[in-house]
């Protein structure tokens, strides 16, 4: 059947000579990964529509029993060169491909999630002030995982527990709650909005998102280690 879907890039792997595996998010079908052939030979194919966190349309003809499916196009749909060249942006554009890569593992599609991709990337290509977006996103994101963080920060609950994703009175609850700095930031992570700008030190921004990172590996099987997140740190040092 000839289908075209709208989807999200989030790794290409060489294949062959001029042939790539992408893996994608679309929005009518989930996760679903082509074979793209002849990039930069056939009109339409080309290899910076391939970037990781690009969208674009495909077309394609589906075969539900193949776990690769063959693209016969690839055309831009929404893509801002500011995104790729600029040195902060393109590093926060990894790490955040890399994160969506391990955490998007349902073929089931949800056009919310797709929705909240596409308007969440759209914002960082606009945006000027990026130093803090990416935290922000993963607090969002975990929604549509189903571990945001539930209840609120009280006087009778200050340290967050990553384990069970709350806030509680006592750190002895978990190996993994969070010391008062760091839930505080928690905190106000969770009450923030893109264009927010975060008061945390440098020392307190890395400790944060360390502790999202782990958050997300406490709560998503085999979510392993983030290679882009040791650069991640660096840029913003």
């Amino acid at each position: 059947m000839e289908s075209t879907a709208k989807a999200l890039i989030l790794k290409k792997t060489p294949y062959s000579g001029s042939s790539f595996i992408v893996t994608t998010y679309t929005r009518d079908r989930g996760l679903l990964s082509f074979l793209v052939r002849g990039i930069g030979k056939k009109k339409g194919n080309r290899l910076s529509h391939l970037e990781p966190l690009s969208f674009v349309e495909i077309s394609f003809h589906f075969r539900e029993k193949y776990g690769v499916q063959t693209a016969r196009k690839i055309t831009a749909d929404y893509t801002s060169p500011k995104l790729f060249f600029d040195p902060i942006k393109s590093t926060v554009q990894l790490f955040l491909a890399e994160m969506l890569f391990k955490a998007l593992k349902e073929e089931t599609p949800d056009e919310d999630l797709f929705d909240y991709l596409f308007s969440s990337i759209s914002y960082l290509q606009e945006a000027n002030d990026q130093q803090d977006f990416h935290l922000i996103f993963l607090m969002k994101f975990t929604r549509f995982l189903g571990f945001y963080p539930k209840g609120e920060m009280t006087e009778n609950a200050v340290y967050f527990d990553l384990l069970n994703g709350e806030f509680s009175s006592s750190r002895a609850q978990s190996i993994h709650t969070l010391d008062l700095h760091n839930s505080t930031d928690f905190k106000e992570i969770l009450a923030s909005d893109y264009g927010t700008r975060l008061s945390l030190s440098q020392d307190r921004r890395r400790k944060v998102l360390d502790s999202l990172v782990e958050y997300y590996r406490l709560h998503l099987e085999g979510f392993g280690e983030v290679k882009s997140l040791k650069v991640l740190k660096e840029v913003f040092s």
